[in-house]
C-alpha cells in the first residue's frame, strides 16, 4: 500500500547476509506478501559487495516483486575507503558512489543513503572525507538523487557535531534511533534544528542494548523493545516535531537456522501502528 502519511520500508538488510548466502530471490519471492500484510509501502534496498556479482538477476527480483523500491543504502565500503585515506582510495570510494548512484536511478529511487565515514578510522579525518562532499552531491544530482548523510557511531566527536560541520553544503540525513542510543543523542536529535527543519527526512529503526559508545554492542542489531531505545520517548518527540519524513525497519530475522519471517511481520505490524498514530 502507498499513500500512507508517513511511508515505512522493509531494508532488505533484514533478510539478506551472510548467513543467507546473500540470496535475493528472498525479495521477489517473501517480501510482497509480507509488505502486503503489515502495511509497508515498499523497500530500502541496501548494496553490498555481494551486489555486484550477477547484478543483473538481483535487479530482476526487485522488478519482479512489483515492489516500491523507494531508497537505496549505498555500499558501507564508500566511507570506509573515504576514512582510509590517499588518492587510490578516494578514487575507489567515488567509483563506487557512482555505481550506487546508477543503480538508484535503476530502480527508480530518488534517494541514497551514505554512510560518509566508517571503518576503525571512523571519523578521524573528518575534514578529508567531508571535501568530497561537492562531489557526492554533485554526482547523485546528475542521477536525480538526493544524499542522506547517515548518523553512523564516531569515534573522535559524536554524529551531531559531525552534521553540524556539513551545514554549509546542504546535504539532507538519515537519523538512525540505533546509533542515536549509541551516542546518548536521541533526545537532542529530536529536538535537533535538522528533524524541525525537515533536513531529517528518513529514519532506521531498530534497537540497542549496550551502554553510552559501548562499541561491542553495536551488534548483533536488536529489534525495537529488545533494547534501551526509549521508543514512546521517540514518538512523542516525532509528534512534537511534525515529523512528515519516512521510516525504514532494520532489524534483521536471519540466523543459522533460516529467517523469522513472523517475527519481520510482527515488527513491522507494531511500526506501522506506531507511525500511523503520529
Amino acid at each position: 500500500m502507498i499513500g500512507h502519511k508517513n511511508e515505512l520500508y522493509c531494508s532488505t538488510g533484514t533478510v539478506i547476509g551472510r548467513v543467507t548466502g546473500f540470496d535475493h530471490s528472498v525479495i521477489e519471492r517473501e517480501l510482497p506478501r509480507i509488505c502486503a500484510e503489515t502495511g509497508a509501502d515498499g523497500i530500502e534496498h541496501v548494496i553490498t559487495p555481494a551486489f555486484y556479482d550477477n547484478d543483473r538477476e538481483k535487479l530482476a527480483y526487485i522488478a519482479r516483486s512489483g515492489l516500491r523500491c523507494a531508497v537505496v543504502h549505498a555500499d558501507k565500503n564508500i566511507g570506509l575507503f573515504l576514512s582510509r585515506g590517499g588518492d587510490e582510495n578516494a578514487r575507489e570510494a567515488m567509483r563506487l558512489w557512482r555505481v550506487n548512484c546508477e543503480y538508484a536511478r535503476e530502480l527508480g529511487c530518488r534517494r541514497a543513503v551514505l554512510h560518509l565515514w566508517g571503518g576503525t578510522e571512523s571519523d578521524g579525518n573528518f575534514s578529508y572525507n567531508a571535501s568530497f562532499m561537492d562531489e557526492i552531491l554533485s554526482t547523485a544530482e546528475k542521477y536525480g538523487i538526493k544524499t542522506l548523510i547517515e548518523n553512523i557511531p564516531c569515534v573522535v566527536l559524536d554524529p551531531l557535531s559531525r552534521w553540524r560541520e556539513l551545514d554549509k553544503y546542504g546535504c539532507g540525513f538519515i537519523y538512525d534511533v540505533r546509533f542515536g542510543q549509541l551516542h546518548g543523542q536521541n533526545p537532542e536529535i529530536l529536538s535537533s534544528e535538522y528533524m524541525m527543519s525537515g533536513r531529517i527526512s528518513h529514519m532506521h529503526i531498530s534497537d540497542f542494548g549496550g551502554e553510552f559508545r559501548d562499541f561491542s554492542m553495536i551488534r548483533p542489531i536488536l529489534h525495537p523493545n529488545e533494547g534501551k531505545v526509549d521508543f514512546p520517548a521517540l514518538f512523542r518527540g516525532l509528534r512534537r516535531a511534525g515529523y512528515r519524513g519516512t521510516f525504514t525497519l532494520e532489524s534483521p530475522v536471519m540466523s543459522e537456522s533460516g529467517l523469522d519471517l513472523d517475527k519481520l511481520v510482527r515488527t513491522l505490524s507494531w511500526l506501522r501502528a506506531e507511525i500511523d498514530a503520529l
